[in-house]
Formats: C-alpha cells, structure tokens, sequence
C-alpha cells in the first residue's frame, strides 16, 4: 500500500513539473490581407517568464518558427526578442486553415541521458474555408490536433495527441481552463482525449512523452508540446 501511495504521489508530481511550458500565443482568428502576430512564451499561460529565465533559450539564439498554408506550401517565419517573448509576424494570402509549428531540440548537456525537445503549435483560421485542417499538414513528433475551428460550452471535445505521426494511446493531457481550471484526461485506445468545458474562451492543451532511443549519444527524448483551442 504504500509502495502504491508513493507510486501515486510521485505520478502527480511529475505531471505538476510540466506546468510551465513553451506556447504560441496568437489569436485563433485571422484575417486574409492582414498581419498576424505569435508570440513564443514560456511560463503558465497568463504568466510569462521573462527571456533572461528561460531554461531552453539563449541569449542571441535564433528561433524560427514554421509557417503552414491551407495549400500545405511551408515559410519559415523569423522571430525578434521582445522583454518576455519572441515575437512573428505574417500576412494571410489565403482563406483557410493555417498552422504554426515550433519544433526544436534543446542544447543538451554534455555527456546528458535525455535529450529534451520542444514542439508546440497554433492554428489559425481564416475566413469560412476548412481547407488546410488535416494531420497531415503538421510534421512536429509531438502534437495535439483538434479537428473543429472551435467547440460549444457544455458539449463534448475530442482532442488526438499524434506521436511521430500515429495516435498515442493512454497518455495524458493537462487541459487549462480559461478559468484557471486544471484537468488532466488520459487519451484512448485510439490516442483520443475527451472531456466536456465549462467555460467559453481559449483553452490550453499540454502532453509530454518519453522514448528510449539507440545508436545515439543519449538514452531518452523526453518531447513535450503545447496547443490552444476555443470554445464558443
């Protein structure tokens, strides 16, 4: 029993240590013609760290983000340090579903077992169209993909967390609340997470993997990635 209970308290410590992430801040919606901004944050995501704290950047450090169109044609977009975040801009040439990927190894430590790796991604709409909304126009090794441009309050979503391209089964999400509202939601035997909101706004969705790897000069990737979606 207690070897259970010690089991149980060191699971829950290890999902609150993922608290603080990477995001991409931007609004959901965009508007063809029109300069978007994505801001790159790490912290919680009304908390944001300053650049000078952050564990995974460097001072003078070159982050470029990737740009998807609805087409699936792919930009890189430069970002510029600001006090607390990097900052990107683009203009929508198009209507439809764009993507914005970050997907990068940390620097890791000589001699260092686990070699850790950021991926988080946003999701811009613009205009009606759907085109654009597919798995596959995402290439990140970890990500979380919603399938609607937005949800209800008080109706069930599904949410898919993809691993090196397949669903991941039986992993967790940590769901944020607009609220402040925390829940963690195991995915199911087809890498599916559920859970119904309570609230309207912009929700947050976070997971992290492991995986033992050979032929490299560590053991272990430890992925993390991050993602927002809407309810309505």
């Amino acid at each position: 029993m207690k070897k259970l209970i010690l089991s149980v308290l060191t699971f829950f410590v290890v999902l609150s240590a993922s608290a603080h992430a990477v995001f991409l801040e931007t609004a959901l919606k965009g508007a063809k013609g029109k300069s978007h901004a994505v801001k790159v944050i790490y912290g919680e995501p009304d908390e944001h760290e300053e650049i000078s704290k952050w564990w995974w950047y460097k001072e003078g450090m070159q982050v470029t983000l990737t740009l998807i169109k609805p087409d699936g044609s792919k930009e890189s977009l430069t970002t510029t340090v600001q006090s607390d975040h990097l900052l990107a801009t683009f203009v929508p040439d198009q209507e439809g579903v764009y993507h914005v990927s970050l997907h990068r190894d940390t620097e890791r430590k000589e001699r260092a077992k686990i070699q850790y790796q950021i991926n988080a991604v946003a999701t811009i709409h613009v205009g009606n169209a759907t085109i654009g909304n597919a798995v596959s126009n995402i290439n990140n090794e970890l990500f979380v993909y919603a399938d609607q441009a937005s949800y209800k309050k008080n109706k069930e979503v599904s949410l898919t967390l993809y691993q090196k391209g397949k669903p991941a089964p039986h992993s967790f999400l940590q769901i944020i609340a607009p609220s402040g509202w925390i829940r963690w939601v195991e995915t199911d035997d087809q890498g599916v997470a559920r859970f119904t909101p309570e609230w309207k706004g912009k929700y947050f969705a976070e997971a992290s993997k492991r995986e033992k790897v050979e032929g490299k000069e560590f053991e272990e990737y430890s992925r993390a990635t991050s993602m927002s979606f809407e309810v309505k």
